[in-house]
């Protein structure tokens, strides 16, 4: 029977259209050596995506770093990266000079890293004594630093050994990175903010880009990441309750997603309202944000809806909400008065840890 069904297959394979011009003929090394071009492009327009965000974020960190309440660090304009895994870590290697230790890919413009003499290519041996043996502490090396004091780096480069003092600026202390995946996204989770690579190719300007930015900044100053996962827990308690009272009779109760769901949308609504203060506070214009978000709807017209059904929304409500916002806030920098988001009662201040 095997034998049959490979007959089969192969006749079918014969019967097949094929090309009728003859290839031009392609060595092996010209297609590897073609391979890695496209590997050094790539890698070349992720890291030139990762300056750019790296340079909007840190002007929102660090001007807006008032409504950032105790989530504070210090800013040095750095980044500094160890060798991912694969073809593109290998690239990484190969053009920038990025191996398994602390390297600094890139230095921002007029950073205090600039000013300390910090370069591309440095090794990281530590930060104020600490050693950095592996990703873990690097990690609790930063955490640990004072927003405000100098810091001082001790890298290797080249053949030789150097110190220097960075002093650096008082800012919201997020991390902030490129998600290589092609989709219209950017997310937060209470300490880091990913931007997909296809929003870099939506935004139409740097402007843009900030308020998607300071959007996700928003939902971290708030903490709705927290806030979430709160009203999951009591939704699955809730869905406990009902299982032991009716003894196992009623099961699959939907409490949990119920919470998963509820104010998912005044959250939304929230994080673009603080968001715009941050941006105002940055510098960043304003006026043309509620059309960025007409934008998106209309990238998403399955969100474009009048009631709230939608957690990541793009209704009309939300864009006259944008509209007012903007008002309110044109209002405040004309009076001169505080540029902080209103709050029912009381003083704006952001959610503590």
């Amino acid at each position: 029977m095997k034998w049959l069904l490979g007959l089969g297959a192969s006749a079918l394979l014969a019967a097949c259209a094929a090309p009728v011009t003859k290839p031009v003929a392609v060595s092996d090394a010209a297609t590897r050596a073609e391979a890695a071009r496209q590997l050094e492009l790539a890698a070349s327009e992720m890291v030139d995506e990762q300056r750019r965000i790296a340079t909007i974020y840190r002007t929102l960190a660090t001007k807006a770093v008032s409504l950032c309440g105790e989530h504070i660090g210090p800013s040095v304009g750095a980044h500094i990266i160890r060798k991912p895994r694969g073809e593109l870590g290998d690239t990484l290697q190969r053009v920038y000079g990025v191996g398994d230790k602390p390297t600094v890919l890139f230095v921002l413009p007029g950073s205090p890293a600039e000013a300390a003499g910090l370069r591309p290519r440095d090794i990281v041996q530590s930060i104020n004594g600490r050693p950095l043996t592996d990703a873990d502490a690097d990690q609790t090396a930063y955490d640990e630093l004072p927003p405000d004091k100098p810091i001082v780096y001790v890298v290797a480069r080249n053949a030789e050994t150097v110190s220097m003092t960075v002093n650096p600026d008082k800012a919201c202390y997020y991390s902030i990175g490129l998600d290589p995946q092609q989709v219209i996204n950017a997310f937060a989770d209470g300490r880091r903010i990913l931007i997909a690579r296809g929003m870099l190719s939506f935004v139409r300007s740097d402007s843009e880009l900030a308020t998607v930015i300071a959007h996700e900044m928003a939902h971290n100053v708030m903490k709705h990441i927290d806030a979430r996962k709160q009203n999951v827990g009591l939704g699955m308690l809730a869905d406990l309750a009902v299982l032991v009272l009716s003894r196992g009779q009623v099961s699959g109760s939907n409490f949990a997603r119920a919470g998963a769901m509820a104010y998912s949308q005044a959250f939304e609504q929230e994080a673009d309202y603080v968001g715009l203060y941050i941006m105002a506070q940055a510098g960043f214009p304003i006026a043309d944000t509620p059309t960025f978000w007409r934008r998106m709807a209309a990238a998403h017209p399955a969100n474009i809806r009048t009631n709230h059904s939608a957690s990541h929304p793009s209704t009309a409500e939300r864009m006259l909400a944008l509209g007012e916002t903007v008002r309110e806030i044109d209002a405040k920098i004309q009076a001169r008065a505080p540029l902080v988001p209103n709050v029912r009662d009381g003083k704006f201040e952001p959610p503590k840890k």
